[in-house]
């Protein structure tokens, strides 16, 4: 069967609000600026995948690029993987991280998407793995006791989650245990409770805090320290008993593989987007079954909910679901686990009109 060629790339941008918006102890995240990404080939087939460069103020830079790089793949054969490493030999000078990484996983995705959709098969099926339900951890938006306990409890009534994550980092550590006791207090003693830094700790006080959080039985302590410091996570993880969690922010592979080498997480959460869409993923996916290392989601639940199937060392799936508002018919959860669109593709399906709603003009 001779490969589809690609016949357009289409960029769009919007900016979406985020309700609840997101929290954590540097900021408030209320918007959702994402960039979405088609690409249509020669035989009548296309694909779709969308990026969230985190500001707006990223959306336009992060729009333009796609369009760019994405200009260069019209009359090229499908073929993610080689168009991945062509890629990646061609930014050896400009580099692929940042808003490079970000724009070329967001034509990755859409790449990958449509051969699934040319093949008639949900993306984990091409991928060589057979569609299955996905344990969730819900991660929660909110910040402080109240808020999160409240948050923390509906998630389980409503999603059947068996495992929460949230934010901490208050000035005083005695503030961040009563949050994590009044989440306890929220949803019961079986379910698992992981917190997140979001890198803001030092080694000393990450130590001091993470020994306080074991005796709460937190089950993994997430960024606590700088991402590039992998020396002084791999401390860390040799000092406590606590799992260390990071991942969301390696850029590619050569990333992943170096935290991996050094020691530095116990668990891993790679991100799609980051970790260069579908192709970079499977990579990475094959660095954390090589060094055993339990392999979670960050994001992106269209995408992850099919390559956490294709994933040796699967663990959870993160659901924080951005693109819902935006989605005919969002990812569904059903007894805290997340279920693959019985469709082609990574099954997304645009509600049209929002989009136009929320289109940015960028």
């Amino acid at each position: 069967m001779p490969m589809p060629v690609i016949r357009e790339v289409r960029v769009r941008a919007v900016d979406a609000p985020l309700d609840p918006p997101l929290r954590n102890s540097l900021n408030t995240i209320g918007r959702a600026p994402l960039v979405v990404v088609d690409i249509a080939t020669t035989d009548g087939v296309a694909g779709t995948a969308y990026v969230f460069p985190y500001t707006p103020a990223a959306l336009g830079p992060t729009a333009a690029l796609a369009r760019s790089l994405g200009a260069g793949l019209v009359g090229r054969p499908l073929a993610p993987a080689t168009l991945w490493r062509e890629a990646q030999d061609a930014g050896r000078l400009l580099g692929t991280e940042g808003l490079v990484q970000i724009a070329l996983a967001a034509l990755d995705m859409a790449a990958w998407d449509a051969l699934a959709m040319r093949a008639g098969l949900p993306l984990c099926v091409l991928l060589g793995a057979e569609p299955r339900p996905v344990p969730i951890y819900a991660s929660l938006r909110g910040w402080g006791a109240a808020m999160l306990a409240e948050e923390a409890g509906r998630a389980v009534t409503t999603l059947g989650a068996r495992a929460v994550k949230f934010k901490v980092g208050q000035a005083r550590l005695e503030d961040d245990l009563d949050t994590v006791r009044a989440v306890r207090a929220a949803v019961g003693p079986d379910v698992a409770i992981m917190v997140d830094y979001n890198q803001a700790l030092s080694l000393t006080e990450a130590e001091r805090r993470g020994r306080a959080l074991e005796a709460l039985d937190v089950r993994w302590l997430e960024e606590p320290l700088p991402v590039q410091d992998d020396a002084g996570l791999a401390e860390l993880a040799r000092r406590l008993a606590l799992p260390i969690q990071g991942g969301e922010n390696w850029w590619g592979p050569a990333a992943m593989h170096k935290a991996l080498m050094a020691g530095a997480v116990d668990l891993c959460m790679p991100d799609a987007m980051k970790i260069g869409g579908v192709t970079g993923w499977m990579r990475a996916a094959a660095m954390a079954a090589a060094h055993r290392v339990p392999m979670s989601s960050h994001l992106f639940v269209e995408a992850s909910v099919h390559l956490l199937n294709a994933t040796p060392t699967a663990h959870l799936l993160e659901h924080l679901d951005i693109a819902a508002p935006l989605l005919a018919e969002p990812i569904a959860v059903k007894d805290g686990m997340a279920l693959v669109p019985d469709r082609p593709g990574m099954g997304i399906l645009w509600d049209e009109a929002a989009l136009a709603a929320h289109a940015a003009d960028v």
